[in-house]
């Protein structure tokens, strides 16, 4: 994992050894780009209970949200291990 720039804004952007980037911006998001035209976020994602559409019935919905990390230091951290766990590594 390579630092290739930092926004106006403070976004961190690096480069994978895979060919991958990965975005860490200061409003608490993780993101990837896969190549294509979409980045996705990796930040964890916690499932609620959507109150507002449970009924007597029983029905309940749920909802899926993602949690940000508000630390720099515990966003960079999480990348570091996000790394480790989802990219080969490519022996030089």
């Amino acid at each position: 994992m390579k630092l290739i720039d930092i926004s106006k804004k403070g976004t961190l952007k690096f480069a994978l050894s895979d060919g991958r980037f990965l975005y860490n911006y200061t409003s608490g998001y993780v993101r990837i780009d896969y190549g294509g035209d979409r980045l996705y976020q990796i930040n964890k994602v916690v499932k609620e209970i959507d109150q507002q559409w449970t009924d007597q019935h029983g029905i309940v919905m749920y909802r899926y949200r993602r949690v940000l990390i508000p630390n720099p230091a515990d966003r960079y951290q999480y990348c570091v291990e996000w790394v480790k766990r989802n990219v080969k590594q490519i022996n030089k």
